[in-house]
């Protein structure tokens, strides 16, 4: 009886993301990979609004996250579901750079994710902070294609796995939504 709750509280260090497919689509389908264990990130549905709800399984670790409203600017509020935590993923800010900083919070703790540069390449890394430490994700490669690859580098040991994940996604799906445009 004990051997469960150790696995559901365990925590997942996260260390690297990439598109599993190549093309116009290669957005939809990510492997997540961790220290001990290799998940997916993908689109619920097909079509010009699959970008709204996405499903992560990482083994035993599952939940999903999509955004709250339709429209144009839909993409600026989010809302995860994960097995033992759910919260809200929100621009900080609004206008064109509105997708630079984000709040992700949960009933319990709120994390901040922010480009750390500026400019045209500011999608390319990002800082995700909180009271437990920080997560930095960083585009592997340069060029047009640099969006399809990431490294983690995951210092939050003792964060909430969906608070985590859903940190993540942000920067990633930000970075999608500018070499999209």
């Amino acid at each position: 009886m004990f051997l469960p709750l150790v696995m559901f509280g365990q925590d997942i260090i996260f260390t690297d993301m990439s598109t599993k497919f190549s093309g116009s689509d290669a957005w939809r389908d990510w492997s997540i990979r961790t220290e001990n264990n290799i998940g997916n990130l993908n689109t619920i549905f097909s079509g010009n609004d699959s970008w709204k709800e996405w499903r992560v399984v990482i083994g035993s670790f599952e939940g999903s996250i999509r955004t709250m409203f339709s429209g144009d600017d839909a993409w600026k509020e989010w809302r995860f579901d994960f097995q033992n935590s759910s919260g809200y993923i929100r621009t900080r800010y609004s206008g064109n750079d509105a997708w630079r900083d984000w709040d992700i919070y949960d009933y319990n703790t709120s994390l901040y994710a922010g480009t750390v540069y500026s400019g045209d390449d500011a999608w390319k890394e990002w800082r995700i902070y909180g009271q437990r430490g920080e997560i930095r994700v960083r585009s592997k490669f340069g060029g047009n294609d640099a969006w399809k690859d990431w490294s983690i580098d995951d210092r939050m040991r003792t964060e909430d796995n969906g608070l985590k994940m859903a940190a993540i996604f942000a920067c990633i799906i930000s970075a999608v939504m500018q070499n999209k445009q």
